[in-house]
């Protein structure tokens, strides 16, 4: 009843308090006002024309290097390109470690698990015969149960000694069954 309470008493005091959550004046975007920025094509030409002026001067200076040394600049082009690609991305250099890292603890998992398959299974003793034959079904087993008392009355459950000490009068009566009849068919036959 106290959850329920506390429940309502939470979303209560949210929902009182929701008008007083507003953005103040001195939040930088609190009087924002969207506004269309349409495209200027006089800066666009004007980037393009710098975009063209900074190829063209790039290519006056590679013009120079190859006419004093070809070699050298083959040679130092893969360089600044590796050097550019390390300072775009600074984890290039960790993924070889982490590509071993990762190795090693998958080896590590694998291993564990390969050493847990080797293991060999125990080997049980075969279970002891009974004092039949080794070829009696369960029924037969149960048969001679029956007809050992003294055996019978050493597995017997305790609700079972209960019934069996009951007083006549007060032991429930046993409807005979088809199985009960069967059994005492077998006995009459046997004897």
């Amino acid at each position: 009843m106290k959850k329920r309470n506390l429940t309502k008493a939470i979303l209560t005091a949210l929902l009182l308090a929701s008008p007083l959550a507003m953005a103040e004046s001195e939040y930088p975007a609190a009087d924002f006002e969207p506004v269309v920025i349409t495209q200027d094509a006089d800066l666009i030409a004007k980037h393009a024309e710098a975009a063209k002026e900074r190829a063209k001067t790039v290519q006056t200076i590679q013009a120079k290097q190859d006419s004093s040394n070809s070699t050298a600049v083959s040679a130092d082009q893969p360089s600044s390109g590796a050097a550019a690609e390390k300072a775009e991305n600074p984890l290039a250099e960790n993924y070889p470690i982490g590509l071993i890292v990762l190795g090693l603890a998958g080896f590590i998992f694998w291993s564990s698990r390969q050493s847990g398959s080797n293991v060999q299974p125990v080997q049980h003793a075969p279970a002891p015969v009974s004092s039949g034959a080794a070829g009696e079904t369960g029924v037969a087993k149960y048969m001679k149960t029956l007809s050992e008392p003294a055996k019978a009355a050493a597995s017997e459950t305790g609700v079972a000694k209960y019934l069996k000490n009951l007083p006549s009068a007060a032991k429930p009566a046993a409807a005979v069954t088809g199985v009960a009849k069967y059994l005492k068919n077998l006995e009459e036959t046997a004897r």
